[in-house]
Parts: C-alpha cells; sequence; structure tokens
C-alpha cells in the first residue's frame, strides 16, 4: 500500500515539474490604467484629453501669455476669403469631434487640439478661448450669462491649448460638477461680438457644451485604491502548486 502511494506522489512530482518547465516566463505588467488617463479630456465634440480622448497635460505648449485686451472690431472682407464664400470652421480632434458634449474632469488640466476645415483660407494668427457658466448663473447684478476668458489672444499655432480649469475659472467662482457649460473659440481679430458673422475663409465662432465631474476613483465601494494596478498583483502560478505536491511527496516518503 505503501508503495503504491510512493509511486503515485513521485508521478504527481514528475507531472509538476515538467508543467513548471513549460510554464512561459510572466508577462511584464501593464501600466497603471489610471496613470495613463488624459480628460486628454480634449475637445471635438470637442476634450483631458484627457490621449484623449480625454488627456490631461501638465505642459500648456502655447509660448504666449493670455492678453487683457480683445479686439472687437469689425474686419474688412479682403481676397484670401474662400472662393464658395464660406467660413471657416473648427474641427475638434481631443476631445474627438464624435464626442458631442465631453465630460471634463473637474480641478484638472484638459487638452483642447483642433484643426480646421478647407473653407479657412485665412487661420486666425490669434484666438480667444471663452466660456460659459450653466444656465442659472448671470453676470453680477444682471440677468446676463456668465462668460469668463479662459484665455484671450493667444498664439495656437499648433492648435492646441491646455486649459488649467482650477486657475482659468471664473473669477470668485469653483467650476463644479454638472451640465450645461459651453465652451467658445473665436478669432480674436473678429472679436466676439461679429464671432457668428460670416467672413468668408475667415473663422466662424466655435461653441462646444460640455460637462464637469469629480474623480471618484478614489472613493470606489469595492475599497480600491487610487492608482491600484490589476495586472501587478501577485497571483498563485503552477509553481507554487508544485511545491505544495513536492512537500506533501517529502512527507510520503518520510513516513
Amino acid at each position: 500500500m505503501v508503495p503504491a502511494f510512493r509511486r503515485i506522489a513521485l508521478s504527481a512530482l514528475f507531472v509538476c515539474a515538467i508543467v513548471a518547465l513549460l510554464q512561459p516566463g510572466t508577462a511584464a505588467a501593464e501600466p497603471d490604467a489610471h496613470a495613463k488617463r488624459q480628460l486628454t479630456l480634449n475637445a471635438g465634440g470637442a476634450t483631458p484629453t484627457s490621449d484623449s480622448g480625454f488627456g490631461i497635460s501638465l505642459n500648456n505648449g502655447n509660448s504666449d501669455s493670455p492678453s487683457k485686451t480683445s479686439s472687437g472690431s469689425k474686419p474688412s472682407s479682403s481676397s484670401s476669403g474662400s472662393s464658395n464664400g464660406q467660413p471657416g470652421r473648427i474641427v475638434m480632434k481631443t476631445p474627438p469631434r464624435a464626442i458631442e458634449s465631453p465630460l471634463f474632469e473637474a480641478a484638472s488640466e484638459v487638452k483642447l487640439q483642433w484643426d480646421y476645415d478647407d473653407n479657412m483660407k485665412k487661420p486666425p494668427s490669434q484666438i480667444t478661448i471663452r466660456g460659459q457658466m450653466p444656465s442659472g448663473y448671470f453676470e453680477p447684478g444682471t440677468t446676463k450669462p456668465l462668460y469668463w476668458y479662459i484665455a484671450q489672444n493667444i498664439s495656437a499655432p499648433n492648435k492646441m491649448y491646455t486649459w488649467n480649469t482650477i486657475t482659468q475659472s471664473p473669477p470668485g467662482y469653483t467650476l463644479r460638477e454638472g451640465t450645461g457649460y459651453k465652451l467658445f473659440i473665436i478669432d480674436s481679430s473678429i472679436g466676439w461680438d461679429n464671432s457668428t458673422h460670416v467672413y468668408p475663409g475667415k473663422l466662424f465662432q466655435f461653441m462646444l457644451p460640455f460637462s464637469m465631474y469629480n474623480s471618484r476613483y478614489a472613493q470606489t465601494n469595492d475599497g480600491v485604491p487610487k492608482g491600484y494596478n490589476p495586472n501587478a498583483a501577485a497571483r498563485p502560478t503552477m509553481s507554487r502548486v508544485c511545491i505544495a505536491v513536492l512537500v506533501a511527496t517529502v512527507v510520503a516518503l518520510v513516513l
């Protein structure tokens, strides 16, 4: 009886040894998914990027600081305009244009990236980015919608901008979770008041509706800590099973 048990134990040990030798090495863990996020919110629906998609970026990529002045003079039509009489328009890349109303994370940096359509014959040398608070927020002492400047008269040769939602928020307000926000991009030389007028070949006002959200990644009901990478978690392997079989075999041989 005992020799038969020993033969069975030794056979099991032999099988485990073969399996252990054939087992491939452990693959490198994937980078932390949370760390790769970018609210790259980005805008095309118009997003942190984050990537994108939604993308969070720590560098603005704009060499010019926003100025305090904004041109509202009405531009004259020129021969450089579109031959079909159409204005130029913005085509969002980040966030992707397929996202009609993107979500931007509150207290983050939102990457905006865009391009121009074929009607844009005279791209703006400077742009202005303006935000509008949801309905219910008004200019002090009025019933006018509450607007604020995210950036004024900036050069954006790379057609991108990183918006800091903390420092570039309405004076006296904090951008909170909710819907109904709007973001506008206009040609500074045309000005806000004229930005919805049609000037062949020049930028027509771009508007992107968006919502703000608060990240609750660190507050999950499952108790998953922020930055947790499941791919890096320790897990049982065949080698551990073989070790257990080896211990059992040794005990059987001794007894």
